[in-house]
């Protein structure tokens, strides 16, 4: 029987052709509501940001595989899948280095303060006003030779980060898993308590699970050099907003950069950081994996999977 595909979400990139006898049926998005109605007769949903629960699971009988089209699966229930015999398959590789020249474009935004000048020129006031524009930072910049990256989070992403903080110059630190021992830290890596207090710069990298869930927060902040600038190309959940937000009020770490949200699409009802008012705070809508060549790898990822699925010979199983 040819297999019923339904893509949820080709707003994020179109879909490739499937040399497998099926049916394709494609949403420009879909809200989570229509999830379970859109997916009941399907036995492959593609989704990228769409939320596949555990309730439209037990509502869609025939569902065999979920590709998604990212990296990471925090928004699908595994463990439902698993229960069901549902493979989920994801796209590692293929969004690696534009997530990881993102990460960089939000450490220089933050570091130079970009967005903060940008307002300040574009108000026509404050230039003229202050007749230097040196008022639009609140510290002076360092050089990036005298930056230290910590790293947490040493997948693909993680790695392109660093050859790319290398080659400016960076010392980089990789950290260990949190609240591993001293005598079990492997090799090339650090302890993460080291880490938080020797970085200027920390990128997260890493997904999101129950071992990393609002891994940056107070005690975490509070650990850090008032100098030190966050970068978040993970996941939002990563980091506790409110925790963060009171820590740049403070003044107790330098910036706060980040693509992703707890809740997305980040809105002002579902997300703190958008509240206004927030020292040297940078946003980007969930927008790092976003190039060509990563469109062109996602549906050659897209088209492995479910063929690989189809021929009996799956490809980036997670489950």
């Amino acid at each position: 029987m040819p297999e019923v595909i339904v893509a949820l979400d080709v707003c994020q990139h179109a879909m490739p052709i499937f040399h497998t006898p099926h049916t394709l049926i494609e949403y420009h998005n879909t809200k989570e509501r229509e999830v379970a109605e859109r997916l009941r007769d399907a036995t492959i949903a593609v989704t990228s940001a769409v939320p596949i629960t555990a309730e439209t699971i037990a509502q869609c009988p025939n569902l065999k595989l979920i590709c998604v089209s990212i990296v990471g699966v925090d928004h699908i229930d595994v463990q439902a899948c698993r229960a069901r015999s549902i493979r989920v398959c994801n796209t590692p590789a293929a969004t690696t280095e534009a997530v990881a020249e993102h990460a960089i474009a939000l450490y220089f935004a933050a570091k130079r303060n970009i967005v903060r000048a940008h307002n300040w020129v574009i108000s026509g006031k404050e230039w003229e006003h202050e007749s230097t524009a040196m008022s639009a930072y609140e510290r002076l910049p360092t050089p990036i030779s005298q930056d230290t990256l910590g790293l947490v989070g040493y997948g693909k992403i993680g790695q392109k980060v660093e050859v790319f903080a290398r080659a400016l110059g960076m010392k980089v630190l990789i950290a260990d898993r949190r609240g591993i021992p001293d005598a079990s830290i492997r090799d090339g890596r650090t302890a993460f308590d080291t880490v938080l207090r020797q970085s200027t710069v920390l990128m997260l990298t890493c997904p999101l699970d129950d071992s990393t869930a609002n891994m940056i927060s107070k005690k975490e902040l509070e650990s850090m050099e008032s100098s030190c600038l966050v970068i978040n190309v993970g996941r939002g959940g990563l980091v506790n907003e409110e925790a963060i937000i009171a820590a740049l009020k403070a003044r107790t770490i330098a910036g706060y950069a980040t693509d992703v949200f707890p809740i997305e699409p980040a809105t002002k009802k579902n997300s703190l950081l958008l509240s206004g008012d927030i020292p040297n705070l940078t946003l980007s809508p969930h927008l790092a994996w976003y190039s060509s060549e990563s469109i062109e790898r996602q549906q050659a990822s897209i088209q492995a999977i479910v063929e690989g699925f189809t021929n009996g010979n799956c490809v980036n199983v997670i489950c």
